[in-house]
């Protein structure tokens, strides 16, 4: 039985039946214990730059 902690209930962890896992990660009611990285942010836009592409 994995051990999860939801999105309704972040400060618990609740034991689920592998069935209610799929249903619960299907749904994005999951919280990961170790955040997925962020995705790299794109560069700034300078308004030189800006007007240089148009």
């Amino acid at each position: 039985m994995p051990t999860v902690r939801t999105t309704m209930q972040p400060h618990l962890e609740v034991d689920v039946s592998d069935t209610e896992y799929t249903d619960l990660q299907r749904q994005g009611l999951l919280l990961e214990d170790q955040p997925a990285a962020a995705p790299a942010a794109a560069p700034a836009k300078t308004p030189a730059a800006a007007k240089s592409k148009e």
